[in-house]
Protein backbone atom coordinates (compact mmCIF):
# COMPACT_ATOMS: atom_id res chain seq x y z
CA UNK A 1 0.00 0.00 0.00
CA UNK A 2 1.16 3.48 -0.79
CA UNK A 3 1.95 5.68 2.15
CA UNK A 4 -0.24 8.81 1.87
CA UNK A 5 1.95 10.65 4.34
CA UNK A 6 4.64 10.91 1.69
CA UNK A 7 2.20 12.81 -0.50
CA UNK A 8 1.44 15.42 2.14
CA UNK A 9 4.72 17.24 2.58
CA UNK A 10 3.18 20.64 2.17
CA UNK A 11 -0.37 19.79 3.17
CA UNK A 12 0.71 18.44 6.52
CA UNK A 13 1.81 21.91 7.50
CA UNK A 14 -1.38 23.46 6.21
CA UNK A 15 -4.05 20.90 6.95
CA UNK A 16 -3.60 19.31 10.35
CA UNK A 17 -7.29 18.68 10.89
CA UNK A 18 -9.45 19.50 7.88
CA UNK A 19 -12.99 19.85 9.06
CA UNK A 20 -15.18 21.54 6.47
CA UNK A 21 -18.86 20.72 6.42
CA UNK A 22 -19.59 20.65 2.78
CA UNK A 23 -21.92 19.08 1.20
CA UNK A 24 -20.93 17.60 -0.62
CA UNK A 25 -18.56 18.85 1.26
CA UNK A 26 -20.02 19.17 -1.02
CA UNK A 27 -22.69 19.40 -3.51
CA UNK A 28 -24.25 18.09 -4.56
CA UNK A 29 -20.43 20.23 -6.03
CA UNK A 30 -16.71 21.05 -7.42
CA UNK A 31 -13.62 19.88 -7.75
CA UNK A 32 -11.16 18.12 -9.86
CA UNK A 33 -11.35 16.33 -13.13
CA UNK A 34 -11.41 12.71 -12.20
CA UNK A 35 -14.31 10.58 -13.32
CA UNK A 36 -16.09 8.81 -10.55
CA UNK A 37 -17.90 5.55 -10.25
CA UNK A 38 -21.49 5.66 -9.29
CA UNK A 39 -24.04 3.20 -8.27
CA UNK A 40 -26.97 2.52 -10.31
CA UNK A 41 -28.20 -0.32 -12.20
CA UNK A 42 -27.71 -1.20 -15.74
CA UNK A 43 -31.04 0.48 -16.36
CA UNK A 44 -30.55 3.51 -14.16
CA UNK A 45 -30.61 7.18 -14.67
CA UNK A 46 -28.59 9.13 -17.23
CA UNK A 47 -26.21 11.77 -15.99
CA UNK A 48 -27.53 14.71 -17.96
CA UNK A 49 -26.38 17.96 -16.46
CA UNK A 50 -29.13 20.09 -17.85
CA UNK A 51 -31.79 19.29 -20.43
CA UNK A 52 -31.69 22.72 -22.03
CA UNK A 53 -27.92 22.71 -22.27
CA UNK A 54 -28.01 19.20 -23.66
CA UNK A 55 -30.56 20.25 -26.28
CA UNK A 56 -28.43 23.17 -27.36
CA UNK A 57 -25.43 20.91 -27.58
CA UNK A 58 -27.40 18.48 -29.74
CA UNK A 59 -28.40 21.26 -32.11
CA UNK A 60 -24.78 22.34 -32.44
CA UNK A 61 -23.61 18.79 -32.96
CA UNK A 62 -26.19 18.18 -35.66
CA UNK A 63 -24.78 21.04 -37.61
CA UNK A 64 -21.32 19.51 -37.30
CA UNK A 65 -21.75 15.77 -37.15
CA UNK A 66 -25.13 14.11 -37.73
CA UNK A 67 -23.82 10.63 -37.04
CA UNK A 68 -22.65 11.56 -33.55
CA UNK A 69 -25.98 13.19 -32.84
CA UNK A 70 -27.95 10.15 -33.90
CA UNK A 71 -25.84 7.94 -31.64
CA UNK A 72 -26.26 10.32 -28.72
CA UNK A 73 -30.02 10.59 -29.26
CA UNK A 74 -30.42 6.82 -29.45
CA UNK A 75 -28.43 6.39 -26.23
CA UNK A 76 -30.49 9.06 -24.46
CA UNK A 77 -33.75 7.50 -25.66
CA UNK A 78 -32.64 4.07 -24.48
CA UNK A 79 -31.80 5.36 -21.01
CA UNK A 80 -35.07 7.28 -20.79
CA UNK A 81 -36.99 4.15 -21.79
CA UNK A 82 -35.16 2.08 -19.19
CA UNK A 83 -35.86 4.65 -16.51
CA UNK A 84 -39.51 4.80 -17.48
CA UNK A 85 -39.66 1.02 -17.11
CA UNK A 86 -38.03 1.26 -13.67
CA UNK A 87 -40.48 3.89 -12.50
CA UNK A 88 -43.38 1.83 -13.76
CA UNK A 89 -42.26 -0.94 -11.45
CA UNK A 90 -39.90 -3.84 -12.03
CA UNK A 91 -39.21 -7.14 -10.41
CA UNK A 92 -39.14 -7.22 -6.62
CA UNK A 93 -36.32 -8.84 -4.69
CA UNK A 94 -36.84 -12.41 -3.51
CA UNK A 95 -37.16 -12.11 0.26
CA UNK A 96 -36.45 -15.83 0.67
CA UNK A 97 -32.85 -15.26 -0.46
CA UNK A 98 -30.16 -14.08 1.97
CA UNK A 99 -29.72 -10.30 1.92
CA UNK A 100 -26.77 -8.37 0.55
CA UNK A 101 -25.80 -5.76 3.12
CA UNK A 102 -24.38 -2.25 2.80
CA UNK A 103 -22.89 -0.46 5.80
CA UNK A 104 -23.41 3.24 6.46
CA UNK A 105 -22.08 5.65 9.07
CA UNK A 106 -24.56 8.52 9.45
CA UNK A 107 -23.74 11.63 11.46
CA UNK A 108 -27.19 12.22 12.88
CA UNK A 109 -26.66 13.03 16.56
CA UNK A 110 -25.49 16.00 18.65
CA UNK A 111 -24.92 19.57 17.36
CA UNK A 112 -24.03 19.04 13.70
CA UNK A 113 -26.44 16.37 12.49
CA UNK A 114 -27.97 15.34 9.17
CA UNK A 115 -31.02 13.09 9.68
CA UNK A 116 -31.77 13.24 5.96
CA UNK A 117 -28.87 10.84 5.33
CA UNK A 118 -30.60 7.90 7.05
CA UNK A 119 -33.98 8.73 5.54
CA UNK A 120 -32.60 8.92 2.00
CA UNK A 121 -30.61 5.70 2.36
CA UNK A 122 -33.64 3.79 3.62
CA UNK A 123 -35.80 5.16 0.79
CA UNK A 124 -33.42 4.15 -1.98
CA UNK A 125 -32.91 0.67 -0.52
CA UNK A 126 -36.69 0.21 -0.46
CA UNK A 127 -36.68 1.26 -4.13
CA UNK A 128 -33.98 -1.30 -4.94
CA UNK A 129 -35.99 -4.11 -3.40
CA UNK A 130 -39.39 -3.12 -4.78
CA UNK A 131 -38.45 -2.19 -8.34
CA UNK A 132 -34.89 -3.22 -9.23
CA UNK A 133 -34.78 -6.78 -7.92
CA UNK A 134 -32.41 -5.90 -5.07
CA UNK A 135 -28.98 -7.23 -6.06
CA UNK A 136 -29.28 -10.16 -8.46
CA UNK A 137 -32.60 -11.05 -6.84
CA UNK A 138 -31.29 -10.85 -3.28
CA UNK A 139 -32.83 -8.16 -1.06
CA UNK A 140 -30.57 -5.27 -0.09
CA UNK A 141 -30.21 -4.30 3.57
CA UNK A 142 -28.71 -1.04 4.80
CA UNK A 143 -27.04 -1.30 8.21
CA UNK A 144 -26.87 2.27 9.51
CA UNK A 145 -24.60 3.11 12.43
CA UNK A 146 -25.64 6.45 13.92
CA UNK A 147 -22.80 8.72 15.05
CA UNK A 148 -22.33 12.10 16.70
CA UNK A 149 -20.12 15.02 15.79
CA UNK A 150 -17.00 13.68 17.55
CA UNK A 151 -14.57 11.04 16.29
CA UNK A 152 -15.14 8.45 19.03
CA UNK A 153 -18.55 7.31 17.78
CA UNK A 154 -17.31 7.24 14.18
CA UNK A 155 -14.37 5.06 15.14
CA UNK A 156 -16.74 2.72 16.99
CA UNK A 157 -18.94 2.44 13.90
CA UNK A 158 -15.91 1.76 11.70
CA UNK A 159 -14.73 -1.02 13.99
CA UNK A 160 -18.22 -2.50 14.07
CA UNK A 161 -18.24 -2.82 10.28
CA UNK A 162 -14.67 -4.13 10.18
CA UNK A 163 -15.80 -6.93 12.51
CA UNK A 164 -18.88 -7.75 10.41
CA UNK A 165 -18.03 -10.42 7.83
CA UNK A 166 -21.17 -9.63 5.80
CA UNK A 167 -20.35 -5.94 5.19
CA UNK A 168 -17.99 -5.34 2.25
CA UNK A 169 -18.59 -1.66 1.52
CA UNK A 170 -19.42 1.30 3.79
CA UNK A 171 -20.96 4.66 2.88
CA UNK A 172 -19.18 6.97 5.30
CA UNK A 173 -21.44 9.92 6.10
CA UNK A 174 -19.30 11.68 8.66
CA UNK A 175 -18.42 15.36 8.65
CA UNK A 176 -14.99 16.90 9.04
CA UNK A 177 -12.07 14.89 10.37
CA UNK A 178 -14.45 12.12 11.48
CA UNK A 179 -14.36 10.43 8.09
CA UNK A 180 -10.57 10.55 7.89
CA UNK A 181 -10.32 8.79 11.26
CA UNK A 182 -12.96 6.15 10.58
CA UNK A 183 -11.86 5.70 6.97
CA UNK A 184 -8.30 4.99 8.06
CA UNK A 185 -9.52 2.21 10.36
CA UNK A 186 -11.50 0.59 7.56
CA UNK A 187 -8.75 1.03 4.96
CA UNK A 188 -6.23 -0.61 7.27
CA UNK A 189 -8.56 -3.61 7.56
CA UNK A 190 -9.12 -3.81 3.79
CA UNK A 191 -12.74 -2.63 3.93
CA UNK A 192 -13.72 -0.15 1.19
CA UNK A 193 -15.41 3.08 2.25
CA UNK A 194 -17.02 5.98 0.42
CA UNK A 195 -16.79 9.24 2.41
CA UNK A 196 -17.90 12.80 1.86
CA UNK A 197 -14.29 13.77 1.21
CA UNK A 198 -13.58 16.19 4.05
CA UNK A 199 -9.83 15.70 4.18
CA UNK A 200 -7.19 15.85 1.44
CA UNK A 201 -5.66 12.65 2.83
CA UNK A 202 -8.81 10.72 1.93
CA UNK A 203 -8.07 11.28 -1.76
CA UNK A 204 -4.59 9.81 -1.36
CA UNK A 205 -5.47 6.68 0.63
CA UNK A 206 -5.95 3.29 -1.06
CA UNK A 207 -9.30 1.75 -0.18
CA UNK A 208 -11.06 5.11 0.22
CA UNK A 209 -13.18 6.24 -2.75
CA UNK A 210 -14.98 9.58 -2.90
CA UNK A 211 -17.88 10.15 -5.23
CA UNK A 212 -18.15 13.79 -4.35
CA UNK A 213 -15.46 16.32 -5.15
CA UNK A 214 -15.27 17.03 -1.41
CA UNK A 215 -12.95 19.54 0.19
CA UNK A 216 -10.22 19.41 -2.47
CA UNK A 217 -12.77 19.94 -5.19
CA UNK A 218 -14.88 22.44 -3.31
CA UNK A 219 -11.87 24.52 -2.35
CA UNK A 220 -10.93 24.58 -6.01
CA UNK A 221 -14.36 25.19 -7.51
CA UNK A 222 -15.10 28.26 -5.42
CA UNK A 223 -12.18 30.03 -7.02
CA UNK A 224 -12.15 28.45 -10.50
CA UNK A 225 -15.84 29.24 -10.95
CA UNK A 226 -15.43 32.80 -9.63
CA UNK A 227 -12.30 33.51 -11.68
CA UNK A 228 -14.15 32.39 -14.80
CA UNK A 229 -16.66 35.15 -14.10
CA UNK A 230 -14.07 37.86 -13.70
CA UNK A 231 -13.54 37.88 -9.92
CA UNK A 232 -10.11 38.98 -8.70
CA UNK A 233 -10.86 39.50 -4.99
CA UNK A 234 -12.84 37.55 -2.39
CA UNK A 235 -13.98 37.49 1.21
CA UNK A 236 -14.20 34.05 2.78
CA UNK A 237 -16.50 33.37 5.73
CA UNK A 238 -15.65 30.22 7.69
CA UNK A 239 -17.66 28.71 10.48
CA UNK A 240 -15.79 29.37 13.70
CA UNK A 241 -13.83 26.25 14.59
CA UNK A 242 -10.07 25.88 15.15
CA UNK A 243 -9.91 22.86 12.87
CA UNK A 244 -11.27 24.98 10.02
CA UNK A 245 -8.85 27.83 10.56
CA UNK A 246 -5.90 25.60 9.66
CA UNK A 247 -7.42 25.30 6.21
CA UNK A 248 -7.15 29.04 5.48
CA UNK A 249 -3.62 28.87 3.99
CA UNK A 250 -4.79 26.24 1.52
CA UNK A 251 -7.72 28.43 0.50
CA UNK A 252 -5.38 31.38 0.04
CA UNK A 253 -2.98 29.32 -2.06
CA UNK A 254 -5.71 27.93 -4.30
CA UNK A 255 -7.25 31.39 -4.70
CA UNK A 256 -3.90 32.88 -5.69
CA UNK A 257 -3.33 30.04 -8.15
CA UNK A 258 -6.55 31.15 -9.87
CA UNK A 259 -5.70 34.85 -9.86
CA UNK A 260 -7.92 35.78 -6.92
CA UNK A 261 -6.74 37.73 -3.90
CA UNK A 262 -8.54 36.19 -0.94
CA UNK A 263 -7.71 39.22 1.14
CA UNK A 264 -10.15 38.64 3.96
CA UNK A 265 -11.46 35.69 5.94
CA UNK A 266 -13.97 36.10 8.73
CA UNK A 267 -14.88 33.49 11.38
CA UNK A 268 -18.64 33.07 11.74
CA UNK A 269 -20.25 31.80 14.93
CA UNK A 270 -23.57 30.09 15.53
CA UNK A 271 -25.54 32.97 17.07
CA UNK A 272 -28.88 33.76 15.38
CA UNK A 273 -27.82 37.34 14.53
CA UNK A 274 -24.60 37.44 12.49
CA UNK A 275 -24.86 41.10 11.48
CA UNK A 276 -21.80 41.99 13.53
CA UNK A 277 -19.20 39.74 11.90
CA UNK A 278 -20.67 40.02 8.42
CA UNK A 279 -20.78 43.82 8.57
CA UNK A 280 -16.98 43.71 8.86
CA UNK A 281 -16.70 42.24 5.35
CA UNK A 282 -15.26 44.25 2.47
CA UNK A 283 -18.22 45.24 0.31
CA UNK A 284 -15.91 46.03 -2.61
CA UNK A 285 -14.61 42.49 -3.01
CA UNK A 286 -15.87 40.79 -6.14
CA UNK A 287 -17.38 37.79 -4.40
CA UNK A 288 -18.29 36.55 -0.94
CA UNK A 289 -17.85 32.86 -0.13
CA UNK A 290 -19.61 31.18 2.78
CA UNK A 291 -18.22 27.88 4.11
CA UNK A 292 -20.71 27.25 6.90
CA UNK A 293 -21.78 24.31 9.02
CA UNK A 294 -25.54 23.99 8.70
CA UNK A 295 -28.76 25.50 7.48
CA UNK A 296 -29.43 27.65 10.53
CA UNK A 297 -26.04 29.32 10.25
CA UNK A 298 -26.59 29.85 6.52
CA UNK A 299 -29.95 31.51 7.04
CA UNK A 300 -28.53 33.79 9.73
CA UNK A 301 -25.72 34.75 7.35
CA UNK A 302 -28.18 35.45 4.52
CA UNK A 303 -30.28 37.68 6.75
CA UNK A 304 -27.18 39.57 7.89
CA UNK A 305 -25.98 40.11 4.31
CA UNK A 306 -29.36 41.56 3.42
CA UNK A 307 -29.42 43.72 6.54
CA UNK A 308 -26.18 45.47 5.60
CA UNK A 309 -27.25 45.90 1.99
CA UNK A 310 -24.88 43.47 0.24
CA UNK A 311 -26.26 42.39 -3.12
CA UNK A 312 -23.15 40.99 -4.80
CA UNK A 313 -22.50 37.37 -5.79
CA UNK A 314 -22.46 34.79 -3.00
CA UNK A 315 -21.04 31.27 -3.30
CA UNK A 316 -21.62 28.63 -0.65
CA UNK A 317 -21.63 24.85 -0.19
CA UNK A 318 -24.50 22.39 -0.14
CA UNK A 319 -24.52 22.40 3.64
CA UNK A 320 -26.63 25.53 3.15
CA UNK A 321 -29.04 23.88 0.71
CA UNK A 322 -31.41 22.50 3.34
CA UNK A 323 -35.08 22.18 2.45
CA UNK A 324 -36.28 24.37 5.31
CA UNK A 325 -33.75 27.11 4.51
CA UNK A 326 -34.54 27.08 0.80
CA UNK A 327 -38.22 27.39 1.69
CA UNK A 328 -37.66 30.76 3.34
CA UNK A 329 -36.42 32.33 0.11
CA UNK A 330 -33.52 33.92 2.01
CA UNK A 331 -30.91 32.23 -0.21
CA UNK A 332 -32.36 33.59 -3.45
CA UNK A 333 -29.48 34.11 -5.89
CA UNK A 334 -26.90 32.12 -3.93
CA UNK A 335 -24.75 29.71 -5.96
CA UNK A 336 -23.43 26.38 -4.68
CA UNK A 337 -21.48 23.43 -6.05
CA UNK A 338 -23.63 20.49 -5.01
CA UNK A 339 -22.01 17.30 -3.86
CA UNK A 340 -25.19 15.26 -3.99
CA UNK A 341 -27.91 13.99 -6.30
CA UNK A 342 -30.05 17.00 -5.49
CA UNK A 343 -33.16 17.37 -7.64
CA UNK A 344 -33.35 20.69 -9.46
CA UNK A 345 -36.49 21.95 -11.17
CA UNK A 346 -34.71 21.76 -14.53
CA UNK A 347 -32.85 18.49 -14.02
CA UNK A 348 -34.55 16.11 -16.45
CA UNK A 349 -35.30 12.41 -16.17
CA UNK A 350 -32.83 11.79 -13.38
CA UNK A 351 -34.70 14.26 -11.20
CA UNK A 352 -37.95 12.44 -11.94
CA UNK A 353 -36.42 9.24 -10.61
CA UNK A 354 -35.01 10.96 -7.51
CA UNK A 355 -38.40 12.46 -6.75
CA UNK A 356 -40.09 9.12 -7.45
CA UNK A 357 -37.85 7.41 -4.87
CA UNK A 358 -38.46 10.02 -2.19
CA UNK A 359 -42.19 10.39 -2.90
CA UNK A 360 -42.88 6.65 -3.05
CA UNK A 361 -40.54 5.21 -0.43
CA UNK A 362 -39.35 8.11 1.70
CA UNK A 363 -40.31 9.24 5.17
CA UNK A 364 -40.91 12.85 6.16
CA UNK A 365 -37.14 13.38 6.53
CA UNK A 366 -36.33 12.00 3.07
CA UNK A 367 -35.39 14.68 0.56
CA UNK A 368 -32.65 15.44 -1.93
CA UNK A 369 -31.41 18.69 -0.42
CA UNK A 370 -28.65 18.94 2.18
CA UNK A 371 -26.89 15.58 2.42
CA UNK A 372 -29.94 13.53 1.49
CA UNK A 373 -28.99 13.51 -2.18
CA UNK A 374 -25.43 12.58 -1.27
CA UNK A 375 -26.67 9.58 0.71
CA UNK A 376 -29.02 8.47 -2.05
CA UNK A 377 -26.31 8.72 -4.72
CA UNK A 378 -23.65 6.93 -2.72
CA UNK A 379 -25.90 4.06 -1.70
CA UNK A 380 -26.76 3.62 -5.38
CA UNK A 381 -23.04 3.53 -6.16
CA UNK A 382 -22.50 0.95 -3.43
CA UNK A 383 -25.15 -1.30 -4.97
CA UNK A 384 -23.62 -1.02 -8.44
CA UNK A 385 -20.14 -1.81 -7.10
CA UNK A 386 -21.43 -4.85 -5.21
CA UNK A 387 -23.11 -6.16 -8.36
CA UNK A 388 -19.85 -5.77 -10.30
CA UNK A 389 -17.92 -7.40 -7.43
CA UNK A 390 -19.99 -10.58 -7.38
CA UNK A 391 -23.35 -9.64 -5.87
CA UNK A 392 -24.22 -12.01 -3.05
CA UNK A 393 -20.74 -13.55 -3.42
CA UNK A 394 -18.87 -10.23 -3.11
CA UNK A 395 -15.97 -10.03 -0.65
CA UNK A 396 -13.84 -7.26 0.77
CA UNK A 397 -11.17 -8.18 -1.76
CA UNK A 398 -13.50 -8.27 -4.77
CA UNK A 399 -14.96 -4.86 -3.92
CA UNK A 400 -11.48 -3.30 -3.67
CA UNK A 401 -10.49 -5.01 -6.92
CA UNK A 402 -13.61 -3.64 -8.62
CA UNK A 403 -12.77 -0.09 -7.60
CA UNK A 404 -9.08 -0.35 -8.40
CA UNK A 405 -9.62 -2.19 -11.67
CA UNK A 406 -11.11 0.83 -13.40
CA UNK A 407 -14.73 0.83 -12.28
CA UNK A 408 -16.73 3.19 -14.48
CA UNK A 409 -20.37 4.23 -14.53
CA UNK A 410 -22.44 6.85 -16.30
CA UNK A 411 -25.83 5.72 -15.10
CA UNK A 412 -25.92 7.09 -11.58
CA UNK A 413 -28.50 9.72 -10.81
CA UNK A 414 -27.37 13.27 -11.22
CA UNK A 415 -23.77 12.65 -12.23
CA UNK A 416 -21.77 12.64 -15.45
CA UNK A 417 -19.57 9.60 -16.06
CA UNK A 418 -17.35 8.81 -13.09
CA UNK A 419 -14.54 6.33 -12.60
CA UNK A 420 -12.04 4.92 -10.14
CA UNK A 421 -9.21 5.28 -9.50
CA UNK A 422 -8.89 9.03 -9.86
CA UNK A 423 -5.98 10.91 -11.45
CA UNK A 424 -2.64 10.19 -9.83
CA UNK A 425 -1.91 11.03 -7.04
CA UNK A 426 -5.57 11.77 -6.21
CA UNK A 427 -6.49 8.10 -6.48
CA UNK A 428 -9.66 8.43 -4.40
CA UNK A 429 -11.14 11.22 -6.54
CA UNK A 430 -13.68 9.21 -8.51
CA UNK A 431 -16.02 12.15 -9.19
CA UNK A 432 -14.58 15.49 -10.22
CA UNK A 433 -17.58 17.31 -11.68
CA UNK A 434 -19.92 18.97 -9.19
CA UNK A 435 -23.33 20.27 -10.18
CA UNK A 436 -23.45 24.06 -9.90
CA UNK A 437 -26.87 25.15 -8.68
CA UNK A 438 -28.38 28.60 -8.35
CA UNK A 439 -31.23 29.29 -5.95
CA UNK A 440 -34.16 30.86 -7.78
CA UNK A 441 -36.58 32.02 -5.12
CA UNK A 442 -37.10 28.78 -3.23
CA UNK A 443 -36.08 26.39 -6.02
CA UNK A 444 -32.76 24.87 -7.06
CA UNK A 445 -31.89 25.46 -10.71
CA UNK A 446 -28.86 24.27 -12.68
CA UNK A 447 -28.06 26.91 -15.32
CA UNK A 448 -24.36 26.01 -15.36
CA UNK A 449 -24.80 22.25 -15.18
CA UNK A 450 -21.87 20.07 -14.19
CA UNK A 451 -18.57 21.84 -13.69
CA UNK A 452 -15.52 19.67 -14.49
CA UNK A 453 -12.42 20.33 -12.41
CA UNK A 454 -8.83 19.17 -12.68
CA UNK A 455 -7.59 17.72 -9.41
CA UNK A 456 -4.04 17.66 -10.75
CA UNK A 457 -4.08 21.46 -10.67
CA UNK A 458 -3.84 21.00 -6.89
CA UNK A 459 -0.59 19.03 -7.12
CA UNK A 460 1.36 22.11 -6.06
CA UNK A 461 -0.12 21.64 -2.57
CA UNK A 462 1.72 18.34 -2.28
CA UNK A 463 5.12 19.70 -3.13
CA UNK A 464 7.77 20.27 -0.51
Amino acid sequence: MRDPSKKLLRLSAILCALVLVAAACGDDEDEAPAPAAEPAESTEVPADADDDMASDAVDDDMAVDADDDMADDMADDAVDDDMADDMAGGAAADESLPPVRIGMIAQEEELIAFPEMRAAAEAVVAYFNAELGGIDGHPVEIDICGAGDGPESHLACAQRFVNDDDIHIVVNGGIGSNTAASGAVMAEAGLASMPLGNDFAEYLTPGVYTFEPGIPGLSQVLFVYSAGRGATSATLFLYDDPSVEVFVPAFEAIAADNGIDMNQHIPVGFEPDLTGPISAADMSNDVWMFVLADGAQCQAAANAAKAIGYDGPILTLDSCMQVDVLGTGDLDGWVAPMVSSAPTIDGGTDVEVINHIFDTYGSADAHGAGLGGWALGNVMIAREVLIAAGGADATDESVIATFDGGFTSNTILGFPEVSCPGPDPWIGACNTAPLIVTVDGTDLTAPDGFFPLDFTELNFLLEG
